[in-house]
């Protein structure tokens, strides 16, 4: 479904991203983990088109995504939930729904698509007419997700979705997570808790100093040694 390869980003003179090669099969999770700086937000925001790489491809459903600008990106099914959430958060719950359907023009299908959203996350149906600014931490995460599905995603990219949440909370977030899977999304998962991570994900990679280190079945990486030691904090 995607082809991300020999990725190659710089910051200025700093080398972000190292050749950095991975492949996502249709109907999967597939997890990055990896430390602070290590190159996974860099990954995402390069495959939603809003980082330019000096080399390398990127292939989504044998399209070319490196020759097509960011928004017409989301128009293929790549979407992306940033870190931090950034909803709108002078706009009501519905409303920042509603904004991640701005390319779509089936209006049918985007009120199903409401329901669906409110179907999985009950909680913003309650609260459709309250300004995004005043939800709690987990809640805006909801409508982070809810607004990318509103955009129709054949490709869901999840930036650090657990970030300041309180665990029952991140629970409910992957349950939900788990549920669009099931129901057919493909999910991208960038993820500093790499325990909850390669639970729910199918493959994981392991990304340090911008290069991929080792990669694997997700409940393999779980086992191995080296991600005990340096990302689950055991011994």
């Amino acid at each position: 479904m995607l082809h991300v390869k020999e990725l190659d980003v710089y910051y200025g003179g700093i080398h972000a991203l190292r050749g950095i090669s991975f492949d996502i099969e249709e109907g999967k999770i597939v997890t990055l983990i990896g430390g602070n700086g290590a190159g996974k937000t860099t990954t995402l925001r390069t495959i939603s088109g809003l980082v330019t790489p000096k080399e390398g491809t990127i292939k989504f459903k044998n399209q070319n995504l490196l020759k097509i600008p960011s928004e017409k990106i989301v128009g293929q099914g790549v979407v992306q939930v940033p870190e931090g959430r950034r909803i709108f958060v002078e706009l009501n719950v519905e409303e920042n729904l509603m904004m991640g359907a701005y390319l779509r023009r089936d209006k049918q299908v985007i009120d199903e698509d409401l329901e669906y959203v409110y179907k999985i996350f009950p909680r913003l149906k309650e609260r459709r007419r309250q300004m995004g600014g005043t939800l709690s931490g987990g809640e805006q995460q909801m409508l982070a997700i809810g607004r990318a599905i509103m955009s129709k995603p054949r490709l869901l990219m999840l930036d650090e979705p657990s970030m300041g949440l309180a665990p029952i909370i991140v629970e409910e977030i992957f349950e939900c997570i788990k549920y669009l899977n099931d129901n057919g999304l493909t999910v991208l998962l960038v993820e500093q808790n790499a325990n909850i991570a390669l639970q729910l994900a199918d493959v994981g990679y392991v990304i340090e100093t911008g290069e991929i280190a080792f990669s694997g079945e997700a409940k393999s990486l779980l086992k191995d040694d080296r991600v005990r030691k340096a990302y689950l904090g055991e011994e």
